[in-house]
């Protein structure tokens, strides 16, 4: 018995199809799809129509992530009028609302119907506990040093949890428990120019079958992305979050959260009244200069000389404690 586990695709199209090739020559039998299918690089729709077609043909346990979330949000917020919450293109919700803008109510009916969790059962094998952030909220992050973790396993029925959300891939043993996080399809952390996600192997052991992780570095295009992000006016589009996104995919560094919360807390100082999204660009300039995220709107003539796609082989890992 093999598990697919794939999170957050972030509409990054050519990573997502270079772990399904993958996973589908490893035989797996099923797929766990946890959330975050959008946002953040510009292949909204070539994402979102591949993903349809492939749960049509595989066995597929969907979850809803934060990023749908979102946009189920915004779209109630501009059917009541709430102008103050609309969307606008800049550097806080720019990103947002390119991908919003692609979306059909195919899409959000489809956002609407997934859970946020659910439990896998399977004849002869334990439980899964399974959700993008946690069980109750896809927003909460289970960071593999902190308490939550070891609260959550304490709480849920089963012997194993797998969340996603927070991009960072490995796993933890509390007592009997097993907690793992596949890690990011589309904006990695750590493993640049490689996609990650993970096999969940069922093993027939005498003493009771268990589940045993693999991790999955899988390399792909990510020049290719770079590039498209800037062509297809993504960049343009999301400014400073946006380069940050770059500077993640080039590098695995993930500033994305401190850049927003450095840029609101200035604004805040400064004594602006404005509030998310609603901040102006120059506290993005410093915050960024702050952070070290390099502005790619002026240095993106350097950018096609980025390394040429690394087709040397899969990275593997198995039952990697963090």
């Amino acid at each position: 018995m093999k598990i697919g586990i794939i999170s957050d695709i972030h509409s990054n199209i050519v990573a997502f199809r270079a772990c399904v090739d993958y996973l589908e020559e490893e035989g797996c039998d099923e797929y766990f799809l946890l959330g975050d299918y959008v946002s953040d690089t510009p292949y909204t729709r070539e994402t979102l129509d591949f993903l349809y077609e492939f749960i049509q043909s595989h066995v597929c346990y969907l979850l809803r992530g934060n990023r749908e979330e979102y946009m189920l949000a915004q779209r109630e917020d501009r059917l009541a009028g709430r102008e103050e919450k609309k969307w606008i293109y800049n550097s806080a919700s720019g990103n947002l609302l390119y991908t919003y803008e692609q979306l059909t109510e195919q899409d959000f009916a489809f956002f609407e119907r997934l859970p946020i969790s659910f439990v896998y059962e399977k004849e002869g094998y334990p439980s899964i506990t399974c959700a993008h952030g946690s069980p109750e909220s896809t927003r909460e992050l289970l960071q593999f040093d902190g308490e939550r973790v070891a609260k959550w396993l304490q709480k849920i029925p089963t012997d194993y949890l797998i969340c996603a959300h927070t991009h960072r891939k490995g796993m933890k043993t509390v007592g009997k428990k097993q907690y793992y996080n596949p890690g990011c399809v589309g904006i990695a952390m750590e493993d640049k120019g490689y996609a990650q996600c993970m096999i969940l192997h069922g093993k027939e052991c005498s003493e009771g079958n268990l589940w045993e992780p693999e991790f999955l570095k899988v390399p792909y295009d990510m020049p290719r992305v770079v590039r498209d992000i800037r062509k297809r006016g993504l960049l343009e589009a999301g400014g400073w979050f946006v380069n940050s996104s770059i500077q993640n995919l080039l590098t695995g560094i993930n500033r994305s959260a401190p850049l927003v919360d450095l840029a609101g807390r200035l604004s805040a100082e400064a004594g602006e009244t404005g509030v998310w999204p609603h901040i102006r660009e120059i506290y993005f300039a410093m915050a960024a200069k702050e952070l070290q995220i390099p502005d790619y709107r002026s240095e993106f003539a350097g950018m096609d000389q980025t390394e040429p796609y690394d087709q040397r082989g899969f990275a593997l890992e198995r039952g990697k404690e963090c």
